[in-house]
């Protein structure tokens, strides 16, 4: 039974390597070794600082502490108000990265002078640390959801938008010349080349901004905002109530996690083909 969960394809783990094994398994498989590496770790971690405290379990609590001050902040309501401030501000800036991104990113890769005149402007902007806007949001847009709002929009939109310029761009011209041949109109090619071509890259644009979007959400709350999680880890963090802290970094983890895996279950539902081609 061990065995058919763990591998699909029955691999030779003398013969293939332990890297061609880990490749082979099969879903079930792949997550029932990473079930047993989390649990090796927080083993390892109560271990050395809950039992023998070799380090400080005020600056860095044990997983059984943290565990405490998860169901302190779900007892006292203080998540449930901090992360319902979240969450609808980081769907509402990915709303807007994802609205403004898209187009704008299929206009760059379809057109050379718009690319020339936007490229620069938008790699300009995405290299800036999405920290360094915090001060200006403030001022744009005062305190509140506002600022929040516009630096996960500002950290999501890039990721998008340059992935499908770059995506538009990489569509292969034989491909082009053959639609042209049968007679495909600009917006045939369009739907029936560009795009289908240009699905994995929006989708790998899609997974990085999530995980930027939520860096940028705390990072707002942490400086200008009286509610969220950002502002639930600096309360803790302030009053050494680091378990707590902690317990919110991990709802925070668990998000992003959590709203990549729905953008990868949504790609394998909307273009199934980009997954059969990384076996």
């Amino acid at each position: 039974m061990t065995a058919t969960i763990l591998t699909a394809r029955g691999p030779n783990i003398e013969r293939r390597g332990l890297a061609a094994w880990l490749v082979s398994l099969s879903p079930r498989g792949k997550a029932l070794v990473i079930a047993v590496e989390v649990v090796i770790l927080l083993v390892v971690w109560e271990l050395v600082v809950g039992v023998f405290r070799w380090i400080n379990p005020v600056f860095f609590p044990p997983p059984s502490a943290i565990a405490q001050g998860f169901s302190e902040i779900v007892a006292n309501g203080s998540l449930a108000t901090n992360a319902a401030y979240s969450v609808q501000a980081w769907v509402t800036g990915f709303a807007i990265a994802v609205v403004i991104g898209i187009p704008v990113g299929l206009v760059m890769g379809s057109s050379l002078p718009a690319d020339r005149i936007m490229g620069p402007i938008a790699w300009t902007i995405y290299a800036t640390p999405t920290v360094a806007y915090q001060p200006l949001s403030k001022a744009w847009f005062g305190f509140g959801m506002g600022p929040v709002i516009f630096l996960v929009a500002i950290s999501a939109l890039f990721p998008i938008l340059l992935n499908i310029s770059a995506g538009m761009r990489t569509t292969s011209p034989s491909i082009l010349r053959a639609g042209k041949v049968y007679g495909a109109t600009r917006m045939d090619l369009y739907r029936k080349v560009f795009l289908p071509s240009t699905v994995p890259f929006l989708f790998a644009g899609l997974r990085q901004a999530v995980v930027l979007a939520t860096i940028g959400m705390v990072v707002a709350e942490m400086t200008g905002s009286p509610t969220g999680m950002g502002a639930l880890i600096i309360r803790a963090t302030n009053t050494y109530q680091t378990d707590q802290a902690f317990a919110a970094i991990a709802v925070v983890v668990v998000w992003s996690v959590g709203m990549t895996q729905v953008v990868t279950l949504i790609e394998r539902w909307v273009a199934p083909w980009t997954r059969r081609g990384r076996r």
